[in-house]
């Protein structure tokens, strides 16, 4: 059965120059996207993935661990207040829904709230505020939930610097600005100097006096 907002191993049932079907042991298929199919994957392998739905509204797997699985408590940041509601990020390329009737108090958008993830009448992802009501939930910790977003914001510099930087940034984390660095990255000048540590070490960038290059 195929398990929508929950980590689950699925094998690949055949590949396409788009990218792989995956299949459960009743048959039933999901797309697991080229960009995220493993290296040198065949049909018959095993592949562990979220399922959510796509901004199409398609069932799509991802290989990418979100913050949360449905059924848990965590605390996550505000994208977006919108006319339905906020919309928070759990780690996944489409942000999910926290409606209106669902939210304690009024949100700001980019503060960081705890929510409770689950599937609504219309077999969505969806975020409450009203976490009291589920006692039983997995809470994520604090240490984990600091870890995702030490490495999703490592992440996003990194790709941010090759594609809109062309690995070249013209300053360091010692000699810009906050305001820079948010305009830029969207993130805190510490958040930054945290994520360019991260790097660092991995060997991913290198930094100057004056400029962090991108290590290829």
């Amino acid at each position: 059965m195929l398990k929508l907002g929950k980590m689950q191993t699925l094998k690949i049932a055949r590949r396409k120059e788009f990218g792989a079907y995956l299949e459960d042991e009743e048959g039933h298929a999901v797309l697991l996207p080229e960009k995220e199919v493993p290296e040198n994957a065949q049909p018959g392998d095993p592949v562990t993935v979220f399922l959510y739905r796509d901004s199409d509204d398609r069932l799509i797997s991802t290989i990418r661990k979100p913050l949360m699985c449905v059924g848990d408590v965590a605390r996550v940041q505000v994208q977006d207040i919108t006319g339905i509601g906020a919309f928070v990020d759990i780690g996944l390329e489409k942000d999910v829904l926290l409606p209106h009737r669902e939210m304690l108090r009024e949100l700001k958008k980019g503060e960081f709230i705890e929510v409770y993830l689950y599937v609504d009448h219309t077999d969505r992802l969806a975020a409450t505020m009203y976490t009291k009501r589920h006692l039983g939930a997995h809470r994520v910790e604090s240490k984990e939930v600091k870890k995702y977003h030490y490495d999703n914001d490592a992440e996003m510099v990194l790709n941010r610097l090759t594609e809109k930087f062309n690995g070249h940034l013209p300053y360091t984390d010692k000699t810009v600005d906050p305001e820079q660095i948010m305009q830029d990255f969207g993130i805190s000048k510490a958040a930054f100097k945290r994520s360019i540590g991260k790097l660092m070490k991995e060997g991913k960038v290198k930094v100057t006096k004056s400029s962090i290059f991108r290590i290829f």
